[in-house]
């Protein structure tokens, strides 16, 4: 029987791929950002932005919604949109 990790993914839908990352700083003062790319998505999170555990329960979190397959991902090719800085004047 194979692992459904092996299976090939459904006719025209990638199987998507999800990750966290903790970052030193993010520009603009943002606490946290969605890094997308074909079949990829990566939240990057400011380091102090949140707490070790806050960040490791939502990855879990996320990790078990994606590999349940409970997670789609419809690639338009457009980038996700540029939200205003966070600093103040």
């Amino acid at each position: 029987m194979a692992n459904e990790a092996e299976e090939p993914a459904e006719a025209g839908h990638a199987t998507p791929e999800f990750a966290m990352e903790l970052v030193p700083r993010l520009p603009g003062g943002r606490s946290i950002y969605p890094a997308e790319q074909q079949g990829r998505f990566v939240w990057l999170v400011a380091e102090g932005a949140m707490t070790q555990q806050c960040f490791d329960e939502m990855r879990g979190y996320l990790r078990y919604i994606v590999e349940n397959k409970l997670w789609v991902q419809n690639w338009d090719g457009k980038a996700p949109p540029c939200l205003p800085d966070d600093t103040t004047e």
